[in-house]
């Protein structure tokens, strides 16, 4: 097993600049965690959150079959280009505005990521961590702003 077999460089590529713009934010902004009163949701949102990142940056094999075609690797590829760019664009105008519309479509977007990049990738986990990120971040997006 090489080590392409297990990195996905395109996934990693992706992974990294969606984080950049969190990383950014951080950074910037103070915002206090302690205004979430349900910690639980905040774990479960960092948990979708890593795990998502994990998961399409590393085959780890289980419950995942890959691309049925080169055609759909392909396909994967310029989609989901196109979809960081979109979410690239929307943090951009969120860091103008800082409106809370933003904020719920990029939560919406990063999760739809996951969720597509799992479902074209037939990765049952990373479809899983996907849905298990959007909720929660969902939740914490609503008690922050």
């Amino acid at each position: 097993m090489g080590f392409f077999d297990v990195v996905n460089v395109c996934g990693l590529l992706f992974v990294a600049i969606m984080i950049v713009p969190h990383i950014v934010y951080a950074r910037t902004h103070n915002y206090d965690m302690k205004s979430v009163e349900n910690r639980a949701m905040v774990y479960i949102e960092r948990i979708g959150k890593y795990c998502g990142a994990f998961l399409m940056a590393i085959n780890i094999g289980v419950l995942e079959k890959g691309f049925t075609s080169d055609l759909m690797k392909r396909f994967w590829l310029y989609s989901t280009a196109v979809l960081v760019a979109a979410y690239i664009v929307l943090w951009i105008l969120f860091f103008k505005t800082n409106k809370k519309g933003f904020a719920y479509i990029l939560t919406i977007l990063a999760g739809f990521i996951l969720m597509y990049c799992g479902l074209l990738q037939v990765k049952t986990l990373l479809l899983t961590a996907g849905i298990v990120y959007m909720s929660g971040e969902l939740y914490v997006v609503k008690k922050m702003l």
